[in-house]
């Protein structure tokens, strides 16, 4: 008896230790690297992440370049020679990692892109279908524009972005069949308020009759604001002498714009769902199932008319840092 006991013991050990085995097996390393908290949206997609990752009983790491590329490219560097076994990145050029997305790949590790395209294998990029989010904001400016003449000023980020040329190409294809409409003027600023705020300036003062602007991210729309003021163009929607604007991100910036009526419209996206998607992509790689190269997350267009029901449903990730 004492002799079957003792082997009932060591098969429960064995059990338990091969158990223990799968269970270390399952629970994996992975790294986000952000371009930098400074924007309020990556700090979304960092709850998504980490909230995503904690579900799973994953060790999770969140890497803040603070919107240096070579910071980026270093501390992913980093994290690969740490061991990470998983990667999501948003990157600050997408063609400037692909070296490191090489260095990924031959180390056997997978990489998942947000918001933002990568030169380089990768196994999915998680976004919103950014043709489709300036296309809806191009047929919502023809929509309100009417039969009137429109000169458009079109302002965006890096042209590194995919996300910047993808909204770009969506909004020009949405209006290139209109004649009453013009594209006064194009301009990639790169992600800083002195730049953009002296082109749209410029751009203003030059063109004095421009009667909307689109701004491809909320990060910059702050500088447009300025820009707008500083010129006598400021008038709340439906006033005489309003600029149409209209913007995408839906940060707390761009929603208190739109209650305050400043502007037409921001096209809220979802970063927590993106981040949360990206993880769920290394799981299925992790797990041996197929990934899809491309995973689409919706989002809403933010207007004064749907603000309210969009915050009650908690679609809406900026709400919580707007203005008071």
């Amino acid at each position: 008896m004492k002799k079957l006991v003792a082997v009932l013991c060591v098969a429960l050990l064995l059990v338990s230790g091969i158990s223990g085995a799968f269970a270390a097996s399952t629970s994996y390393k992975v790294v986000y690297s952000i371009p930098g908290l400074s924007a309020p949206i990556w700090t979304a997609a960092s709850e998504g992440f980490k909230a995503k990752a904690a579900e799973y009983g994953w060790e999770a790491e969140v890497l803040d370049p603070n919107d240096n590329l070579e910071t980026q490219i270093s501390q992913i560097e980093n994290a690969l020679t740490k061991g990470a076994q998983g990667i999501v990145i948003t990157p600050i050029d997408g063609e400037a990692v692909s070296t490191l997305m090489g260095d990924a790949e031959k180390a056997g590790v997978p990489v998942v892109a947000i918001d933002r395209q990568v030169t380089g294998t990768s196994l999915a990029t998680v976004e919103a279908d950014n043709l489709l989010v300036g296309q809806q904001m191009g047929e919502m400016y023809l929509k309100t524009l009417g039969d009137k003449e429109g000169k458009v000023l079109i302002v965006g980020g890096p042209l590194s972005s995919s996300a910047t040329v993808n909204r770009t190409e969506g909004f020009k294809a949405a209006i290139k069949d209109a004649a009453n409409v013009k594209i006064v003027a194009e301009s990639a600023t790169e992600m800083d308020a002195e730049v953009v705020l002296a082109a749209v300036t410029n751009y203003l003062q030059a063109n004095p009759d421009i009667n909307c602007i689109f701004s491809c991210t909320d990060y910059i729309l702050p500088s447009v604001m300025t820009a707008l003021e500083e010129s006598g163009k400021l008038f709340n929607v439906g006033e005489e002498g309003h600029v149409n604007v209209y913007s995408v991100d839906g940060d707390g910036f761009g929603l208190g714009q739109v209650v305050s009526g400043k502007i037409d419209a921001t096209y809220g996206l979802d970063p927590y769902a993106w981040a949360a998607s990206a993880v769920e992509a290394l799981k299925a790689y992790f797990d041996g199932g197929t990934v899809e190269k491309s995973i689409l997350i919706t989002g809403n267009i933010v207007t004064t008319d749907s603000f309210e029901q969009l915050k009650a449903a908690g679609s809406l990730w900026g709400a919580s840092s707007m203005e008071q």
